[in-house]
């Protein structure tokens, strides 16, 4: 699988089950977290059998949040920030460079829009999407809120 068409990989369709949510990263059963947030309204979690996904909207910004188990190799990590520093705006967050990469993906229209995609190199990936509705500032809150430090050392 290239980098590009795994970072597609966690926008498949989930399975329509929902999960009750506790707070941190990972449940003591090992299943992926995504919190509910201050200031963000959130639906119930989707479970799937190595992600999870929910929305949180805050105003007009409604956002999906994928949160997927995806192993890299040193040097498929590597083929990321590779492709990522090269095509895309950089994100900056919570963790070092070493062991996180984020980059924007954005569009000029009418109404611009910004998404954030974030792959761990502890074998995590993260993609916040507004479908059209978020800035950078609503993807930078949600990312500042969620577990980065828990799930990079997870």
């Amino acid at each position: 699988m290239t980098v590009a068409s795994s970072a597609l990989a966690c926008r498949r369709a989930p399975p329509p089950v929902a999960v009750g949510a506790p707070t941190p990263a990972a449940a003591p059963s090992g299943a992926l977290v995504l919190p509910e947030i201050a200031g963000f309204e959130t639906t119930a979690p989707v479970d799937g059998p190595s992600f999870v996904r929910r929305r949180y909207s805050r105003g007009r910004a409604h956002i999906e949040v994928t949160l997927a188990r995806m192993p890299m190799a040193p040097d498929g990590y590597a083929e990321w920030v590779r492709m990522s520093t090269a095509s895309f705006p950089q994100a900056t967050l919570s963790l070092p460079a070493g062991e996180a990469n984020g980059f924007y993906q954005c569009s000029e229209g009418v109404t611009p829009s910004c998404d954030l995609l974030i792959q761990l190199r502890a074998g995590f990936h993260l993609e916040i999407r507004g479908g059209g509705t978020t800035t950078r500032d609503d993807v930078d809150a949600l990312a500042r809120a969620l577990p980065l430090r828990a799930l990079a050392g997870d």
